[in-house]
């Protein structure tokens, strides 16, 4: 399952950083009167963390995209699992009538990036070529679907300081990538 040559230092260190915030976020919610929903609230701040540096290679690099990458798209992916784990599980217990009263169609663009998501890791780990125009077109939709849910649900739907600085911040960083791309050289005809 691992590339032909596999680097342990960006999956161990994303890895590493998912290990020390969710054990932040156990410690954190604690005192909260509802620790079932201020778990599923720090694990989706972890999620956007975790991920805020794969959305931000997505933007700077040209493709391939790289063991960086990957390192953290993957924790990333495992936050929001967990985030919705805490959510759907805990919160919810599994009502999806009760989600969708609650979150009308955003319970479902959730769902959407959730299936995404898990197929783009997972294709980004299985040992085949990354560059094929499915998988592009995939990688594409999905990170546009990650990077504008992230924004909303942190920028725009949310009146904390926390959440919507990381939220403005992620959307900071990734115009600048934008805007310090360095243009792909394409070999002369």
């Amino acid at each position: 399952m691992f590339p032909k040559t596999f680097d342990p230092l960006p999956l161990g260190t994303a890895l590493g950083l998912f290990g020390v915030g969710v054990f932040a976020m156990s410690l954190v919610s604690l005192g909260a009167d509802n620790v079932g929903y201020a778990r599923a609230e720090w694990t989706a701040r972890l999620a956007l963390v975790l991920a805020a540096p794969a959305i931000v290679l997505y933007v700077a690099r040209p493709a391939p995209l790289g063991d960086w990458w990957r390192a953290y798209w993957t924790a990333g992916l495992l936050a929001y699992l967990l985030h919705f784990w805490w959510a759907v599980v805990v919160v919810y217990q599994v009502d999806l009538d009760a989600i969708i009263a609650r979150q009308g169609w955003v319970a479902a663009t959730n769902a959407l990036v959730t299936i995404l998501w898990i197929i783009d890791v997972v294709a980004a780990w299985l040992p085949w070529p990354q560059t094929g125009l499915w998988l592009l077109i995939l990688r594409f939709v999905n990170w546009a679907l990650v990077t504008v849910s992230f924004i909303a649900a942190s920028a725009i739907f949310r009146d904390d300081t926390l959440p919507r600085a990381l939220g403005i911040g992620l959307g900071v960083a990734v115009l600048a990538a934008l805007l310090l791309r360095k243009p792909v050289a394409r070999p002369a005809a």
